[in-house]
């Protein structure tokens, strides 16, 4: 991470945290704003979950380009479907992205990303109880400022990078256009031993266009429309042994090097995105009028095999679209007055169809290794889910003094929910049969029933008030304390990946009371800026997914819930600090601490108690730092020197089992990652180039784990997704 990412004063950031611009030291919200340069120069971005990796308390680990697990001071979401939206709420140009899959898609030609810490459910509102990640792109000029630039990079694994922004002014001060893109073309990093064929290759494109115009003084409007292009062939995952014969099962001993896979079912994915906005503002006196809608649509289809082995064992297919359009409009006074207010209304609709199969077909029918004794099996999970939601909002500062504030913010939501879920599954493996094993998700033969073929369908509608309370002080210009009380809620919803009915369940909302105390201060003339928080959640009704054998399902087989906890609690500080004590040198560095336990927990169906569990995905110390120089080379230009680290401290991948001595792959240890980039820069900067190194030890780590080790089966064994090793490469920048 270059340490230019928040800028040499990051008091001068502007930021939009509170709908408003204003300078990032005066904002009384723990927030960290990310430079434009971080994504272009220093190649952050091929996935928007990078982002986190730069934020104390905070991570969204991902495979490939895909979906991102957002977490945030240990506020996130384990479960994988397609209607259950984060508790981290995803903008991208102000507008809110429900769907977790349509929020992967690579960064680029930016002007910032602020990332918003604890609830925000006043401004911001859809079920961000865990914060709030706004990706601002990067506007067409009205005055032919337009940073045009165009990017090609190259590294390891033949990743090919094509990126461009390119602005014109088609009339002066009234009408302006910008269209960017983005191409990624990267090789398969794993062999598959079963097939001998690369695996996990990447293509992602996208495509994004936007038309600025303003008509009259008083009036601006901004339409923008994105396409994306996803595909990736051959998978990530495999599997690991804890036995002594490295067996996980019916014999097969995986591989334990971290760049090889081995599997016999195909594994694939092709997901397309489009959405767009359209953005008004209308100043009317002294009031300004703001009118954003918003809509995105997102389709996927897939193959994949369901048990990471080339055993026939089981294998999966999928397809699923979803929809969404929303509707926003604010009315804000004129900042310049003692009381300051921000009123709005905002409206929200979701349809998502999901379709997904999986099998086990008769051994010898597909290519597969010998010894596997899974029954044949065929079932098809079909459901249509819908969302609608209105919310009307408001948010008043108040100035008892030049220094003195008080800001109060309010929102009341109604939700409304409902699916209609039907699943079908062979009864036993003699009921099975198909006509075409090449395309077996749509020639299944056989007969359905048994405690695997149920339906049902569940409505539900919430209501909820969420609320935040906000004194602040400006001691001076360059000293801010703060206080903040804030109540977040987020929705309920459903377990749409039940696979026996006992699991068909549908789950309250979230609801997060959030105690806040927090620093900001710039020294030096502003050369040095430190900013610290502390922060205490009380967590009700916890939205958690638990897998794994469960008493009270069906035959005790493996069910995966989404359920409540009852009760939780975090606590946690974070510390930021950036600091340019000569030109040309600049430092950065972000501690994050956190604790967080399960304080009431109990399984469903007679499952067990897990409280005193820790969350998942939260590390009790996050720990970046970062460091550049730049220096002149005569008349030639310039070279600047950059390296940056992250330390992340032991994390859980699932509530249970959090056992690291006899199921170690299902957390990850202690690591630190190390990127270092040189580049040099022409003199009249039109040309920069660049190289870079990731992970520059070598480190070894899980991006990700699934749990699989089921004595009763005879699996010993879980499944990893093992993150890049060492990575190079280089780019180059032209400006124009």
């Amino acid at each position: 991470m270059p340490a230019d990412a928040y800028s040499a004063e990051a008091g001068g950031i502007v930021v939009t945290a509170q709908r408003r611009e204003e300078r990032l030291q005066d904002v009384p919200v723990a927030v960290t704003a990310l430079d434009r340069n971080l994504f272009t120069v220093g190649g952050l971005g091929r996935s928007a979950n990078e982002v986190l990796n730069l934020v104390p308390n905070a991570s969204a680990g991902t495979q490939q380009h895909g979906r991102p697990r957002w977490w945030i001071r240990g506020v996130g979401a384990g479960q994988q479907q397609l209607d259950l939206a984060s508790p981290v709420g995803f903008y991208l140009d102000d507008v809110y992205i429900s769907n977790a899959s349509a929020t992967g898609l690579p960064l680029f030609d930016l002007e910032r990303v602020e990332v918003l810490r604890g609830p925000q459910g006043t401004l911001w509102g859809k079920n961000t109880t865990g914060g709030a990640i706004n990706v601002i792109s990067k506007r067409p000029s009205l005055n032919g400022s337009d940073d045009n630039y165009v990017k090609l990079e190259y590294g390891s694994y033949d990743d090919k990078i094509a990126e461009a922004g390119v602005g014109t002014t088609l009339v002066d001060d009234r009408l302006a256009a910008r269209v960017s893109f983005r191409f990624d073309d990267r090789d398969g990093r794993f062999d598959n031993l079963f097939t001998g064929d690369k695996s996990s290759q990447v293509k992602d494109m996208v495509l994004r266009g936007q038309l600025l115009a303003k008509p009259s003084d008083t009036l601006e409007a901004l339409l923008s429309v994105h396409y994306r292009d996803y595909d990736t062939d051959g998978t990530y995952w495999t599997t690991a042994s804890y036995a002594a014969d490295g067996a996980v099962r019916n014999g097969y001993a995986p591989s334990t090097d971290i760049n090889d896979i081995s599997t016999n079912a195909l594994e694939w994915s092709r997901s397309k995105q489009f959405g767009g906005s359209l953005h008004l503002d209308w100043d009317v006196g002294d009031f300004t009028l703001t009118s954003i809608t918003g809509y995105e649509r997102f389709k996927t289809r897939g193959a994949g095999d369901s048990d990471y082995t080339p055993l026939e064992i089981s294998r999966s297919y999928s397809r699923a679209r979803s929809s969404q359009w929303t509707q926003e409009l604010r009315l804000a006074s004129s900042q310049k007055d003692r009381l300051s207010w921000i009123i709005g209304l905002f409206y929200f609709n979701e349809d998502i169809r999901s379709n997904s199969y999986s099998a086990t077909l008769p051994q010898g029918s597909v290519p597969a290794l010998a010894g596997a004794t899974a029954p044949d099996a065929f079932s098809d999970t079909i459901y249509r889910h819908k969302a609608e939601s209105g919310a009307v909002f408001g948010s008043a500062t108040f100035a008892f003094t030049d220094s003195v504030k008080l800001t109060l913010g309010g929102r009341w939501t109604r939700e409304t929910k409902k699916v209609d879920f039907d699943r079908l599954s062979s009864p036993t493996a003699d009921a099975t049969g198909w006509s075409n094993y090449a395309q077996w998700w749509n020639s299944y033969t056989g007969t359905y029933g048994g405690p695997g073929t149920f339906s049902g369908s569940l409505k539900r509608t919430w209501d909820a008030f969420t609320y935040d309370i906000t004194p602040s002080w400006n001691i001076d210009r360059n000293n801010l304390l703060y206080a903040k009380f804030s109540h977040g809620v987020k929705s309920g919803g459903f377990n749409t990946a039940a696979t026996l009915p006992v699991a068909l369940i549908a789950v309250r909302p979230e609801k997060l009371d959030a105690y806040e105390a927090g620093y900001k201060s710039s020294w030096l003339d502003g050369r040095l800026t430190f900013n610290a928080t502390a922060f205490h959640y009380d967590y009700k009704d916890v939205q958690v997914n638990v897998v794994g054998p469960n008493p009270g399902a069906v035959g005790g087989a493996t069910v995966s819930y989404l359920q409540n906890a009852a009760k939780a609690k975090v606590d946690g500080a974070e510390f930021e600090l950036t600091f340019a004590p000569v030109a040309g040198l600049q430092f950065n560095a972000a501690l994050g601490l956190l604790d967080t336990e399960y304080k009431t927990f109990q399984v469903l169906n007679g499952g067990a108690n897990l409280a005193g569990a820790q969350f998942v995905r939260s590390p009790k110390v996050t720990l970046n730092a970062g460091a550049s120089y730049s220096f002149a080379v005569g008349d030639l230009g310039k070279i600047e020197l950059a390296a940056d680290a992250r330390y992340t401290s032991r994390q859980y991948y699932y509530v249970t089992p959090q056992d690291k001595v006899n199921r170690y792959y299902l957390t990850q240890k202690p690591y630190t990652l190390t990127n270092v980039r040189v580049t040099y820069t022409t003199r009249d900067e039109r040309i920069s180039v660049t190289g870079f190194v990731n992970n520059l030890f070598d480190v070894r780590y899980l991006n990700h784990a699934l749990p699989g080790a089921n004595p009763a089966l005879g699996v010993t064994g879980d499944t990893v997704a093992w993150a890049d090793p060492l990575t190079a490469g280089g780019a180059v920048i032209f400006r124009f």
